[in-house]
């Protein structure tokens, strides 16, 4: 509230409300849609930074920012709220606002920024995108030194992703404890004399469809559903939608191999991920896990597969049955969409979250589990090296190796990843086992430090305060900022197909 005189009169002048223009893919990940699809894991984190932004000012949310945001700013100016524009969506593909404040949220797991154009998109040089915007928010020091080397000089904070305060409330594990989830998914467990052995999945030769054709065929697919939603009750429709669901569905396992309920009892290993995403070196994962505690029958592996392609499901279970390695331990595959809920309800089933992965922005299921003191099983590099040590589980060793940013066409060598030592993973993974299984009590001192360590990195109470704190330097310094800019891509320039998170 602004009060002056002027004229010998009293006037009192209300400050504009705040207001966040939200910009994302809008892939619907928040409803489960488009499950593991470019943009997904990105959405993700707009829903969780979404409740904790309402308490600094209104939030709009804005998809396809491209061809929406400026007009919303407009309009958000009409209704007297002063906007600021805030992005989840990485460099290559954000829009930045010639009428507002632009603060980008880059997750980026490499220790080197893309520094130069590629690809026939300008913004492929995030060190000029970077540049051009009011500030940058990053999960933690390994992100902000990235820019920093690279020569990017605006304002960096530190405001990690918010871990939900449903795992923090999660009890501990107990090793009697039994638990079941409904959800379906396959269920290996047998004896290495077991004469009946699980045939290889059958996957279908996978051709990518042209672009072209493939909106053809979806835009044939919404016609025909639209046709049969106005002509049918809504119990139908769901019922044909789902028969029609079940005919595209690639026959991978006999049935006997299915179950409906994941039933989770012993000493329990979680992981989720992509299967299309080369960085999370799922292969290593498997033979590592069957080598160690193959032998085990009350070891448990369980593989949350985020992707709704039954061919790359039946490729994950023809590497896994291909190796012929005898187990008695069990592995359970899922690539249903779980819930919220669920998610938490795995989490309360597992003793470990364990994953082989190269390299992370985050790495959002390993926090989770982290706050629900269920340790971690990990590599510890990238942006998993700002708050996962031996402290907090187990560390297997990893050396730098070149890799490519995930997004250039060409793939050439232009960073580096963690190369995971196959050896020390399998040493850590019966190291876990043997102290859940002999020495509850270090277990449980692993496992509270995990709790206390990400309750003062990611709890929404600690984030709050970071970020309303950086959303105000922003808000306070957005008078002085520099003249208006021009996005870096031109018009012309075609946007590029967008790369998985």
């Amino acid at each position: 509230m602004d009060a002056r005189e002027e004229n010998g009169f009293a006037v009192i002048r209300s400050e504009p409300r705040k207001v966040i223009l939200l910009s994302s893919y809008g892939t619907g990940a928040q409803n489960g849609k488009n499950l593991g699809s470019p943009g997904y894991s990105h959405d993700i984190v707009m829903q969780l930074y979404a409740p904790l932004l309402k308490s600094w000012g209104d939030v709009i949310s804005i998809a396809d920012p491209w061809n929406n945001l400026e007009s919303a700013i407009v309009d958000a100016r009409e209704r007297g709220l002063d906007p600021i524009h805030l992005s989840v969506i990485p460099c290559q593909d954000a829009y930045l606002s010639v009428n507002a404040p632009n603060v980008l949220m880059p997750a980026w797991e490499f220790p080197d920024i893309p520094d130069h154009d590629f690809g026939l998109n300008p913004q492929n040089d995030w060190t000029k995108v970077a540049s051009k915007c009011d500030a940058l928010i990053v999960s933690g020091p390994f992100t902000s030194n990235a820019f920093r080397k690279s020569g990017v000089k605006v304002p960096i904070h530190h405001v990690q992703v918010p871990t939900p305060e449903s795992y923090f409330e999660l009890k501990p594990w107990r090793n009697d404890q039994t638990r079941s989830i409904k959800c379906t998914g396959y269920s290996f467990q047998h004896d290495e004399k077991e004469a009946d052995k699980i045939p290889l999945p059958i996957a279908a030769p996978h051709r990518k469809p042209k672009s072209g054709l493939k909106k053809v065929g979806r835009k044939v697919e919404k016609a025909i559903r639209d046709r049969v939603r106005a002509t049918v009750n809504d119990e139908l429709y769901r019922k044909i939608s789902n028969r029609f669901k079940k005919s595209k569905k690639i026959n991978i396992l006999p049935a006997r191999f299915e179950v409906d309920q994941l039933d989770l009892s012993g000493v329990v290993y979680t992981s989720i991920f992509n299967p299309n995403d080369g960085r999370k070196n799922w292969q290593d994962l498997i033979t590592s896990f069957l080598v160690a505690l193959g032998e085990r029958d009350d070891a448990t592996l369980v593989v949350k597969l985020v992707t709704r392609d039954s061919v790359a499901v039946a490729k994950f279970l023809r590497f896994y049955r291909g190796r012929d390695i005898d187990q008695r331990c069990r592995v359970i595959v899922t690539s249903e969409y779980l819930t919220d809920q669920q998610l938490v309800d795995l989490t309360e089933a597992s003793t470990y979250y364990i994953q082989t992965t190269k390299a992370e922005g985050n790495c959002l299921p390993l926090m989770n589990f982290l706050a629900a003191g269920r340790p971690g099983i990990s590599p510890c590099h990238s942006a998993i090296s700002d708050y996962f040590d031996d402290e907090i589980g187990f560390v297997a060793d990893s050396n730098p190796e070149p890799a490519a940013w995930p997004h250039d066409p060409h793939l050439r060598t232009r960073s580096t990843w963690g190369r995971l030592v196959w050896t020390s993973m399998v040493d850590q993974i019966r190291k876990s086992y043997q102290i859940a299984k002999d020495s509850p009590e270090t277990y449980n001192e692993i496992s509270q430090r995990s709790r206390e360590r990400l309750r003062s990195w990611a709890s929404p109470d600690c984030v709050q305060g970071r970020l309303i704190e950086a959303l105000d330097d922003v808000y306070e310094s957005r008078s002085h900022a520099d003249p208006v800019h021009e996005n870096v891509r031109p018009a012309e320039v075609k946007r590029p197909t967008r790369k998985a998170a």
